[in-house]
């Protein structure tokens, strides 16, 4: 029963500390931001935040870690209430989903210097969904003359510069759209069908 307790007193926390500095992020930019900001945000001590995180890269790092555990579950969700067979990057749409309903945060940090670490963490969780979903779909085909290793960087790079369009420009679109164009964009340039 202790266990139980102290696992959601640790969740709490950790909770507490990933809303505190996504707030800061869209206030201050993730540089600017300190243990100091994070401890005084979530009203916990210093000696608690030390318990969880070295420092705030690596909460950072675990606050993105949440958010691709919570993008693969709605992916499997979104997969086995559709059952419409095999869909190519069907990540994308959840990671636009997840981008539009988070716009404070992205615009916060998307083509902002103070951005960079936080751009550079996101852009390696997409590169992992990506590589697991191309590994999949170039190793069912012998054809391919596109390595694997080039395919994904095209698609991520692809999907973050579509991404920074949209939050730079404020753009109108919603996520189904922004998806849309991301397919056309990558299946056109790889030569998948759907």
């Amino acid at each position: 029963m202790s266990d139980k307790k102290e696992d959601r007193r640790v969740q709490r926390t950790r909770t507490m500390l990933h809303e505190a500095l996504l707030d800061l992020i869209v206030e201050k930019g993730y540089e600017a931001i300190t243990v100091q900001d994070l401890i005084d945000r979530a009203n916990i001590g210093r000696s608690t935040f030390y318990f969880h995180f070295v420092d705030k890269e690596e909460l950072l790092v675990d606050t993105i870690n949440r958010t691709r555990e919570f993008l693969k579950e709605q992916m499997s969700k979104r997969t086995i209430a559709e059952e419409t067979g095999r869909t190519s990057f069907g990540f994308s749409l959840a990671i636009l989903q997840h981008v539009q309903s988070h716009k404070q945060i992205y615009r916060a940090t998307v083509g902002k210097q103070s951005g960079a670490l936080v751009l550079h963490h996101m852009k390696r969780m997409i590169t992992d969904l990506a590589r697991e979903e191309i590994e999949m779909q170039l190793s069912s085909s012998d054809s391919s003359l596109i390595p694997q290793d080039l395919a994904v960087e095209f698609v991520v790079n692809t999907l973050m510069t579509l991404m920074i369009w949209w939050m730079d420009r404020n753009a109108h679109y919603s996520a189904y759209e922004m998806d849309r164009m991301f397919h056309q964009l990558i299946l056109n340039g790889i030569g998948w069908e759907e």
